[in-house]
């Protein structure tokens, strides 16, 4: 995991638990890259960050499976068996 990751690992968790406190936390980060000299991550951390906030969407659509979808899948499945055995 690479210097810049792990910022955006920390602020994404960060505003996970705090939303509101969202645009503070960007600012201290901002400050924070500039106290230790690594202004040049920001790009990479803002990126790095988008790349966590769509792994962690697109996990939660995967885990919304209702049973409703199930049985469609399922359905679907059997389907899909009666037609390639004729």
């Amino acid at each position: 995991m690479t210097i810049a990751e792990q910022y955006a690992r920390a602020l994404f968790e960060l505003v996970e638990k705090n939303p509101k406190e969202g645009p503070q936390y960007l600012k201290n980060l901002a400050h924070a890259l500039e106290r230790r000299g690594h202004c040049k991550l920001l790009p990479s951390v803002l990126s790095a960050y988008e790349t966590i906030t769509l792994a962690a969407h697109r996990a939660k659509l995967h885990r919304r499976i209702t049973p409703a979808q199930e049985r469609t899948r399922t359905l679907l499945q059997l389907y899909k068996k009666l037609v390639a055995a004729d």
